[in-house]
């Protein structure tokens, strides 16, 4: 009895595509089967199978009795059956229907069931059926999946040469497969070749050309290749097509995905790279690797361990919840900072402090006194971090993370959290998410990895939809960037400084005196926002990370070769300065003495300015009083007494050098001293005895530090109080105490 569905109701494989519609995977349960439209067919496909199986197609019903009769009559001469005489539609009820052995009965059946099947479908149908069903070899049903798996194209990308080898296989795949024996293979495909152009099919001179054509079969057939990433594709493609796996592998489904293949290589290479992870007691530690698109949030590359030759195996970079360490800091505190109000120049005190019952420590045991907000980001220090976070409060910092993709459990409330003192922790995955919203300019999306599923026919069954929320202003994102460009240029990503490639980035360790547990670095610039986990899956026989790896060690060294690699041939993009941001230049000197941004003044020394980014309207308006030709005292007084005057005057500043001067009529003057470091009056006593004659008494304010050319910058000078002293036998007198404004 004809059932049609055991025709069309086969398994088919599953084909995974890249970002760019590149085959990078082919997947099946047991039958490697790729379905194809016959009209994307060129006619001689099409035209060799049917001079190697049934030159007489089209013209028949089913069966053909001119074959029929002369295969009888062989079988006659030969006392057997060696001959058979199936056309194409009873090939194709043989191989659905029937046994292969070569009964009369048998073949009754197959007759009439052809008979049946040519009612029902048309030439061209029963073609298609024909060519998507057969038996190539090598685990290839199908003429869709014999041309990827010997040959490395699709089946409408054969050439001549190709068809009429395939062709020549149905004969008997294991006779004449091409990987099993070329010769014969090569040979049949002339014969199939011949018989073209005898059917006038080709032209003679066009099967001597395929003839001479060399056999080439493909080097890196895709067949059943996993990985991580493909693996996670499956796994989610049965998640959003609620089927099981089995039924994922034989449903011929299209899955396009967000890889880049050419990044995902690189990935892999390093991966088997043993220098890349650090080693305890000769066991070396996993890790995970996941690189997002920084503009789609589509995941680019990921590696979930170095167990690549496994199926299904566990995938650290989305499963694994480990403490992020110092690289939550920018997600959990910095961030949600610079949304509240702080500013890069904001100043943070570093020194040992006890927060209720929560006494924190920088990694080196050394606090560096006050300190920007930036230089706090570029040497990773806990305790400005834990003031911010602990200023802001854990719900505030814990919402914004949370618009970033990041989970928190109920407990997680205490202070440690801004260091990373996670009750469970976070997946390389979501630390990823997170940073690319950095990358993005503070655009957050989901990271993703499949783009759209469809089945055989192309119809969508899944399609991704691209979700973005804007979690921080572009301006602030700019200015978080700079400061973790500050930690690969002076902090504790260096390694990653010489690619020169604008790279922001911040490290993460976890860990004890005894070694550490976790360490993570993530980068990234206006492309790719990468993060690297390694570490033991647990701590059992005490295993942990040598002491002195960390964030900036082994992750970094990784993650210079996965950039360099990225950028080998072309220029990396670089962060573009928004225009919600302002750059100034600052005085470095009244930030390290008063702990306050201000701007650097026009006699500000070069190397005492610093430039820093503000959000508009942020920015200090301030200018550098410091860095300023000095004023002179206002109140200098003289007092006479029978023999000494006493003058006196209050410095505006304790940093200028003040010098008291005494003057005689002819202009030659005496420096009677110099007073500074005090905002007190001074007061100082001359003695004038045996002084005879005009005199004038002025002070002339001097910058200690500042000079123009090689020239220190003094201000005016006070007015001059002029003396006129007498000699009497009793000594000196004084007759006349003044103001004189002249030279």
């Amino acid at each position: 009895m004809l059932d049609t569905t055991k025709i069309t109701a086969t398994q088919q494989s599953t084909l995974v595509f890249d970002k760019d519609g590149k085959e990078v995977s082919c997947l099946y349960s047991t039958e490697n089967r790729i379905d194809i439209d016959i009209s994307v067919l060129p006619d001689y496909v099409i035209n060799a199978f049917l001079a190697a199986e049934d030159a007489r197609f089209y013209s028949h019903q089913g069966f053909d009795l001119i074959r029929i009769c002369g295969a009888a009559l062989n079988d006659i001469k030969a006392n057997a059956y060696v001959e058979g005489a199936s056309t194409i539609t009873q090939q194709l009820i043989k191989l659905s229907h029937l046994s292969n052995e070569k009964e009369l009965t048998r073949k009754l059946d197959e007759a009439i069931l052809a008979y049946q099947l040519e009612n029902i479908y048309s030439k061209q149908e029963i073609l298609e059926l024909y060519l998507n069903y057969v038996y190539f070899g090598a685990g290839c049903y199908g003429i869709g999946a014999a041309a990827r798996t010997y040959f490395g194209v699709s089946a409408s990308e054969l050439t001549l040469s190709q068809s009429a080898l395939l062709a020549g296989v149905l004969k008997s795949p294991s006779r004449f497969a091409p990987h099993l024996r070329p010769d014969a293979s090569v040979g049949r495909r002339g014969v199939i070749l011949d018989l073209m152009a005898s059917y006038e099919m080709i032209t003679q001179a066009q099967a001597n050309a395929a003839k001479s054509e060399p056999l080439v079969l493909a080097d890196n057939v895709t067949n059943g290749q996993r990985g991580y990433y493909v693996d996670l594709a499956l796994t989610q493609a049965c998640e959003y097509l609620q089927i099981d796996m089995d039924e994922l592998l034989t449903g011929g489904y299209r899955i396009s995905t967000m890889m880049d293949s050419s990044l995902q290589s690189v990935c892999t290479e390093v991966f088997a790279v043993d220098a890349y992870f650090p080693v305890f007691n000769g066991q070396s530690a996993q890790g995970a690797i996941v690189i997002v698109d920084a503009k789609t949030g589509g995941v680019s590359a990921l590696m979930g361990g170095r167990d690549s030759d496994t199926a299904l195996a566990f995938d650290r970079a989305v499963n694994i919840r480990r403490q992020p360490g110092s690289a939550i800091k920018p997600v959990l505190v910095y961030a949600p900072a610079l949304e509240n109000g702080y500013t890069a120049a904001t100043m943070l005190l570093d020194e040992q402090t006890i927060f209720d019952d929560y006494i924190p420590k920088n990694a080196s045991g050394r606090y560096s006194g006050w300190v920007t907000m930036r230089t706090a980001v570029t040497k990773s220090l806990n305790i400005p971090a834990v003031t911010v976070f602990s200023d802001l409060g854990a719900s505030k910092c814990k919402a914004f993370a949370t618009q970033l993709g990041l989970t928190f459990h109920e407990h997680d409330t205490r202070l440690a959290l801004s260091l990373g003192g996670f009750t469970y922790g976070v997946s390389p995955m979501q630390l990823a998410g997170a940073y690319s919203t950095f990358a993005s300019g503070g655009i957050y999306r989901e990271p993703y990895v499949i783009s759209t599923i469809t089945d055989s026919s192309g119809h969508i069954l899944y399609q991704h939809q691209s979700e973005q929320t804007r979690v921080m202003k572009e301006g602030n994102a700019f200015i978080l960037t700079s400061m973790l460009q500050s930690v690969v240029t002076d902090g504790t990503a260096t390694r990653l400084s010489d690619l020169g490639i604008g790279l922001a980035a911040k490290t993460g360790t976890v860990g004890n005196s005894m070694g550490n547990r976790d360490i993570w670095l993530a980068a990234y610039n206006p492309e790719y926002a990468a993060v690297v986990w390694m570490g033991f899956d647990d701590d059992s026989d005490g295993r942990m990370l040598p002491a002195d790896s960390g964030g900036g060690t082994y992750p970094a060294e990784m993650l210079h070769e996965v950039f360099s690699k990225i950028y080998s041939n072309r220029t990396a993009p670089s962060f573009i300065i928004p225009n919600d941001v302002v750059s100034v230049s600052l005085d470095s000197h009244t930030l390290k003495s008063d702990y306050v941004a201000v701007l650097a003044s026009e006699l500000t020394p070069l190397e005492q300015t610093s430039n820093e980014y503000f959000l508009r309207g942020t920015e200090p308006t301030e200018m550098s009083s410091y860095w300023a030709v000095p004023d002179p005292p206002t109140d200098i007084l003289a007092v006479k007494s029978e023999s000494t005057v006493t003058i006196s005057f209050t410095p505006l500043a304790p940093y200028i050098e003040y010098r008291l001067y005494r003057e005689d009529s002819s202009g030659y003057t005496v420096l009677l001293g110099t007073f500074v470091g005090s905002l007190l009056k001074h007061s100082y006593v001359d003695d004038v005895w045996g002084l005879v004659g005009a005199y004038r008494y002025y002070v002339v304010p001097a910058h200690p530090e500042l000079t123009i050319g090689d020239v220190q910058v003094v201000g005016n000078s006070t007015q001059k109080l002029a003396v006129w002293l007498f000699s009497d036998t009793f000594g000196t007198d004084f007759t006349s105490i003044g103001q004189d404004d002249s030279p």
